[in-house]
């Protein structure tokens, strides 16, 4: 049995002046959810490898599972056996064991993440992302001024390494500012009663750790060059990862379309994974499949000569905007299972809109649809301030064509966490029985569910506006794909090897108290052995403060 890392004798001043800051910012945020559109960019958790855990809106831990989506306020921590691969579009963090990190800020204009110990690496791939991410310290906030490789480490749990593998990035500390560009690494420190900055610079550190980032960034370069030829948008968290698992191709009206590679028969969107609630979305899809993020919160799935294939919009420059998961409801009184209520679902096809079920403005609606829908197929809603969208009419959802396409669960045993695969409910040859067929052709298009038990209502006092589904296509969602290829076809591969090796485990350590509502109770530790004090570095003095370096000094390094 793995047990929580403890705590690390910081000065408790510090130590409650940043939990009060991260709750501060966890609530903050939480108010603008309340009466704002949802944030269009969104964490993942890509792959995870031992002990990671998480806490849930309860206080309790909960183990991080793949696929799982990430947002403010949100906290990833390993003990000496787990590892961790986050993707905030296409910036990549990587967690090593016996670490501490936290989600401060996530949203359409920052990505602020808090790095309490361990291992940490992070790869700005984007010129678009340095100016916008911040890796936040004791010491102060790292920013990244140019796309590179950036690694960050809890030294004896006092001081902090931080080293530029490439790239260039600034600390902007209380009382200074520090560049570090490649290959250099400073460590850096607070002492005394004004608890001045001060830095050293060392030799570069190279480990198994480093070893593992690197060899994990050059094999998702390999890959990326596959996505971008099929015009994915670079900040579609997630997307990464498609051409390790499928193939790029074109369809006959141009479309790009993926399509992936050894599904299991049978096998239907929305139906192996499970179902989970995360504010401010609601119910969110977790999928199991190791790429099961991107086409399951972005694009539409259509049935393509027999087989599942999924196509990621036309998102132009715009970067795209998070859904919790892209399908169309159903239910109604006609609707039910052995009797009881129940709920249905299946996977928009392009041209559907999706209906979230929460208050959405005009503008933010636009957005989150517009991709996936040709402006002919597009609905006119007038939309003052922020309404609750609710759909109306027939089950008319083209995909519902597809064979085993439709999902319908008893409405009590829709929780979160529960497989879909063990929920009450019809399977294979059941759904294609005229009697359940025709069960369905009683019911309704609805919005997602109400609120499990224990969670909150989503935008209870927003205005609901009905909109009229448009009738199915004569043909539902089957698309003829092209012989033209985007790009060389990327065969199927086995995922690349755990990015961050197994190091041996480190006594001390400790998970911030910031974000957690209850108290946690920690199972026993070890007592903390004593740490021995940082050598003085002779002309050790407070960092003088530094102009940000200019374009020319970069280009001259």
């Amino acid at each position: 049995m793995h047990t929580l890392p403890a705590p690390v004798h910081r000065p408790l001043r510090r130590r409650l002046a940043l939990a009060g800051a991260l709750v501060a910012a966890c609530l903050a945020s939480a108010a603008v959810r309340a009466q704002d559109d949802p944030p269009g960019r969104v964490g993942r958790v890509a792959e995870t490898v031992g002990e990671v855990r998480t806490i849930n809106p309860e206080g309790a831990w909960d183990t991080l599972v793949r696929n799982q989506p990430l947002s403010t306020g949100d906290r990833i921590t390993t003990d000496k056996t787990g590892r961790a691969t986050l993707q905030f579009g296409s910036t990549i963090v990587r967690v090593g064991a016996d670490s501490d990190l936290q989600v401060t800020q996530l949203d359409d204009q920052k990505i602020r993440l808090h790095f309490d110990h361990g291992q940490l690496a992070v790869r700005v791939r984007s010129d678009d992302i340095p100016g916008e991410l911040f890796i936040e310290t004791d010491e102060g906030a790292w920013v990244p001024h140019h796309p590179g490789e950036y690694r960050f480490d809890r030294v004896a749990h006092q001081v902090l390494g931080a080293q530029a593998l490439s790239g260039d990035m600034l600390l902007e500390a209380p009382d200074s500012s520090l560049p570090v560009a490649a290959p250099q690494r400073a460590e850096v420190w607070r002492t005394g009663a004004q608890q001045a900055t001060h830095y050293r610079m060392v030799p570069a550190v190279k480990d198994a750790f480093g070893d593992a980032v690197l060899a994990a960034d050059k094999a998702d370069d390999k890959l990326a060059a596959a996505n971008a030829a099929a015009q994915v948008p670079p900040e579609m968290t997630g997307a990464a990862d498609l051409a390790r698992f499928g193939t790029w191709s074109v369809a006959a009206d141009g479309a790009h379309v993926w399509t992936p590679a050894k599904l299991p028969a049978g096998w239907v969107p929305y139906q192996q994974g499970a179902w989970s609630w995360n504010s401010p979305w609601g119910w969110t899809w977790v999928d199991d499949q190791p790429w099961g993020f991107a086409p399951f919160h972005y694009g539409r799935w259509m049935s393509v000569k027999g087989r599942w294939a999924w196509t990621p919009g036309q998102w132009g420059k715009a970067r795209p905007v998070y859904a919790p998961a892209l399908v169309g409801w159903f239910g109604g009184p006609a609707l039910t299972v052995d009797g009881a209520p129940a709920v249905g679902w299946v996977a928009l096809a392009p041209d559907e809109p999706v209906f979230p079920g929460y208050a959405v403005s005009a503008k933010y609606w636009s957005a989150l649809t517009d991709a996936s829908v040709a402006p002919a197929s597009r609905r006119a809603v007038a939309i003052a301030g922020r309404a609750r969208l609710v759909p109306s009419g027939a089950v008319s959802y083209a995909n519902r064509a597809a064979p085993g396409a439709l999902s319908v669960v008893g409405l009590a045993g829709l929780q979160p966490h529960v497989p879909v695969s063990t929920m009450p409910g019809p399977r294979g040859a059941e759904l294609r029985k005229p009697a359940f067929v025709a069960l369905v052709d009683k019911s309704v298009a609805q919005p997602p569910p109400p609120a499990p038990a224990g969670h909150t209502a989503l935008s209870p006092a927003a205005v609901t506006l009905p909109v009229a589904l448009a009738p199915a296509p004569a043909k539902a969602a089957e698309a003829a794909v092209g012989v033209k290829g985007v790009a060389k076809p990327v065969a199927p591969a086995a995922p690349a090897t755990p990015v961050v090796p197994a190091i041996p485990a480190k006594q001390g350590g400790r998970v911030a108290d910031a974000g957690i509502v209850k108290p946690v109770p920690l199972a026993p530790v070890k007592p903390l052995q004593a740490v021995p004090p940082v050598a003085p570095v002779a002309a050790m003095t407070p960092i003088k403060p530094i102009v940000a370096p200019t374009p020319a000094t970069l280009a001259s390094r």
